[in-house]
């Protein structure tokens, strides 16, 4: 990704809680996310795609967190406009990160990755942190933007962020648009096994017909 221009913090000697500094930095953060095309809310973020689709991230702050010391980590994720048109959703779900049919947090080496923001910081220091976080994010993110891109990671078995029930829920949506319709009958079955003489089975069976999906 390109190099990111950093703006100049407050002046030198300005006295600062870890609070503060991470809202400045959290400024300069939104220029640069605004740059490249996202909208903002708050400490949310979302763009859409060429095919409607939305790719969102959003900041979230450690309860852990102090005035001396703040834990900043990202979610991300990917919000499929076929999906959510096919179950209904409302329109307002795709700019929420928990809503996202392909979702994850920031990790490294496997494990959940916490940004560390001390008062001591300063603000263009932590930016520059953020902002190297988010280069694995984006692009992840764009890996995974369209619905081929999300229809293939789950036919793989992968689905970060949700459980087995709507990965193959969602994937048989998918599928049912996208191809390849030797798969349809297959995603399916496995469903339908998944939730057989479970609380699950009813509502299963109400979205799939929702989607289309009828007779497999």
């Amino acid at each position: 990704m390109a190099r990111y221009e950093i703006p100049r913090g407050p002046g030198a000697g300005a006295v600062m809680d870890s609070k503060s500094v991470l809202k400045g930095a959290l400024t300069v953060v939104r220029q640069t996310l605004k740059a490249r095309g996202f909208a903002a809310k708050g400490t949310r973020f979302h763009r859409r795609t060429e095919s409607g689709n939305t790719e969102i991230l959003s900041f979230q702050k450690s309860v852990k967190s102090t005035s001396s010391e703040v834990l900043l980590t990202i979610n991300y994720g990917v919000y499929s406009a076929c999906v959510g048109t096919k179950l209904g959703d409302d329109p307002s779900a795709s700019l929420h990160v928990e809503e996202a049919h392909w979702r994850k947090r920031l990790r490294e080496s496997g494990r959940e990755k916490w940004l560390l923001v001390k008062a001591t910081d300063s603000v263009n220091e932590c930016a520059k942190a953020i902002l190297s976080a988010l280069d694995g994010v984006l692009l992840e993110l764009h890996a995974h933007a369209e619905n081929e891109q999300l229809r293939d990671t789950w036919l793989a078995g992968q689905s970060p962020g949700i459980g087995r029930m709507q990965r193959l829920l969602f994937l048989a949506i998918l599928v049912k648009q996208l191809g390849p319709a030797d798969r349809l009958r297959d995603v399916v079955a496995e469903l339908r096994q998944l939730v057989s003489g479970s609380v699950h089975a009813g509502l299963v069976d109400r979205q799939l017909k929702m989607a289309g999906i009828q007779g497999q």
